[in-house]
């Protein structure tokens, strides 16, 4: 099973910072399965293993150079 997280994400200005983030996550996250980031909507959609706490995921954005907010899960 999955979760879907949403995180309100501050500090990006351009295309090439979402792609950062969905990479980061992807990459070196254990449990992201899918990360999809909307610079224009100031926000990172990800899919993750179930149990997967937000904390590290906002972390690891936050460690890539941006300001992130645990907004829903689902």
């Amino acid at each position: 099973m999955s979760t879907t997280y949403v995180f309100t994400v501050s500090g990006m200005h351009c295309a090439s910072c979402g792609l950062l983030i969905d990479e980061t996550l992807e990459d070196e996250v254990p449990g992201v399965q899918r990360a999809e980031t909307s610079v224009r909507k100031g926000r990172t959609v990800v899919t993750a293993d179930d149990g997967l706490d937000p904390a590290v995921i906002a972390a690891a954005i936050t460690a890539a150079g941006y300001q992130a907010v645990h907004a829903l899960q689902t």
